[in-house]
């Protein structure tokens, strides 16, 4: 600038004294929601190209409420920071409305510009990670449209897959603990947890099935191609498969929802530099995934605290006192993604943390130290901006008091429970599994008509459980063996055996006079009726009268 004369040689020495001192800073985006413009910029530059993007002047008005995307993004920093010890680096949220899928608050990263954990990655809408157990309630989903009901019984027992490729090893799924619990209701399953029942259950609904539904909710990766069906086996039920966290809150705003799925908004109104406007926002219907009474039994099964006591306990993170909140927690094998989505009828929030170089995270117990901390302080400070709303009971949808174990109408005092069931599904009938049986008091084995006339007996309970193998091929019912071995370790395994032999078989016969009873005035012509028993059979009947 000297040479060419537009400062002196003073002004030059000045002005680098002044550069000496000055402190230069990075380039970094001041955004206040910088995943989220992005987000919606790639969705603007596909519509209008780049140019008219940058350069027209376009006014904006998106969908983002910025007192619930400040406080997600300081919820999610803060929590990140507090979970490094456990070799979590980075964490992703995100709050829509699933009554019309608009996009309230989007976190792609505890740290737009952290080159720490490259922040600059939105795991929401570009981060393909697995959903572990979060995928879970699809399942459930297509036993509910295949006639199960929340009561239904599933035995959590070992079981075996044989493969069906050479060079693979047969497939014996595991649970989180280690430890079978035996029969458990399909609430139950779903609401614990359980791999060893979900798997089960994708056995008998068919894993075509679940990929098409997860499909039509929304969820694009798990399109049910010829090569999806080769590559995934029984373990996609447990999140073997990679799905994007925006597409999971669009399939699950579903279930929020009475089954209507929105495809995500985040744009409410185009405007060029001229005030003229390219596009608005209008309401639409949705699509219909499934029932309201569909969606309303996976919501009530996942919001009943008590339902998920026996894995989280009676007092946990994602029981949200005051507000009825359906929430799914999901953690890979591998430790790599841990999730946690849960809605109510207006509101939902899912949160995902892990690393984004794919490295495993330290000890993450199903969500409850990683994700679902996250969740809940995001979800107790969303809900206070909504208005308070429980899932609705649609018509068709009835309550019945059914047995604790078998999930028949209750009876013979056995313990028992109220369940939600879709009219028509409800197991009636006599119940084949929780039995009650007259026993004899001295042996073992059914009593005698005698001993029960002479009221000789002791009442006892009893269980039958058995399942078929859907998938043997070999005509071996690897299902009951497990259920078999199972049995035969428990302490009181003699209550699964009820008996179907009487304990006295020594040709014992009862005779009764069934008219004229004692002391009945009798004329000179009268009829004798007598009835007649035996443990073995009668072949003649002889009748001697005494004067």
């Amino acid at each position: 600038m000297v040479e060419d004369g537009h400062i002196t040689p003073d002004q030059k020495i000045e002005a680098q004294k002044e550069l000496e001192n000055y402190k230069f800073y990075e380039n970094k985006t001041q955004l206040l929601s910088p995943h989220f413009v992005f987000w919606v910029k790639d969705i603007l530059i596909e519509k209008y190209g780049e140019d008219v993007v940058d350069g027209a002047g376009l006014k904006i008005i998106t969908t983002l409420d910025l007192t619930i995307q400040n406080e997600v993004q300081k919820i999610v920093s803060e929590e990140i920071d507090k979970s490094e010890k456990l070799g979590i680096s980075n964490g992703a949220a995100m709050v829509i409305d699933p009554t019309n899928g608009q996009v309230l608050a989007m976190v792609g990263s505890r740290g737009y510009n952290s080159d720490k954990t490259d922040g600059k990655f939105n795991v929401v809408t570009q981060g393909l990670r697995q959903p572990g157990s979060a995928i879970k309630p699809i399942t459930y989903l297509m036993a509910i449209k295949k006639g199960y009901t929340a009561a239904s019984l599933i035995m959590d027992t070992p079981v075996t897959f044989l493969s069906t490729s050479p060079g693979q090893k047969d497939y014996s799924p595991q649970n989180y603990t280690g430890k079978f619990l035996g029969p458990l209701s399909l609430r139950q399953a779903l609401g614990n947890s359980i791999n060893t029942t979900a798997v089960k259950t994708l056995a008998r609904v068919g894993i075509s099935n679940m990929l098409k539904q997860a499909f039509d909710m929304g969820l694009m990766t798990l399109e049910p191609t010829t090569e999806n069906l080769k590559r995934f086996g029984y373990a996609v039920t447990l999140g073997g498969a990679d799905v994007y966290m925006i597409d999971l809150a669009s399939a699950y705003g579903a279930f929020a929802n009475g089954g209507k799925r929105f495809d995500l908004v985040g744009i409410l109104k185009v405007e060029d530099q001229k005030g003229r406007v390219l596009e608005e926002y209008k309401e639409v219907s949705g699509k219909q995934v499934m029932t309201p009474q569909e969606a309303f039994i996976i919501s009530n099964i996942l919001s009943d605290n008590s339902a998920r006591e026996i894995t989280f306990g009676a007092v946990n993170l994602l029981n949200i006192t005051g507000y009825q909140v359906a929430v799914k927690t999901g953690t890979t094998n591998d430790k790599r993604d841990n999730w946690t989505i849960g809605w109510t009828p207006n509101l939902l929030v899912s949160v995902w943390v892990g690393n984004n170089d794919n490295s495993p995270m330290g000890k993450v117990a199903s969500g409850v130290s990683g994700a679902s901390p996250i969740w809940r302080r995001i979800m107790l400070s969303t809900t206070k901006t909504r208005n308070k709303q429980d899932f609705p009971i649609p018509d068709k949808i009835i309550s019945l008091e059914v047995d604790k174990i078998s999930g028949y109408l209750s009876h013979d005092g056995f313990a028992s429970r109220q369940e939600y069931f879709i009219d028509g599904t409800q197991m009636v009938g006599t119940d084949l599994i929780h039995l009650q049986a007259k026993v004899c008091k001295d042996k073992a084995g059914l009593a005698t008509p005698e001993d029960v006339a002479n009221n000789n007996f002791n009442t006892k309970e009893f269980f039958k459980f058995s399942e078929d193998d859907p998938v043997s091929t070999d005509g071996k019912n690897r299902w009951q063996e497990g259920i078999d071995g199972w049995i035969a370790i428990q302490a009181d395994k003699d209550k699964y055996f009820p008996p179907t032999d009487y304990c006295r078989t020594d040709g014992m016969v009862t005779v009764n006079f069934d008219s004229p009873s004692d002391r009945q005035t009798v004329s000179n012509n009268f009829d004798i009726k007598i009835s007649t028993s035996s443990l073995k059979k009668i072949n003649e009947v002889k009748l001697w009268v005494n004067g």
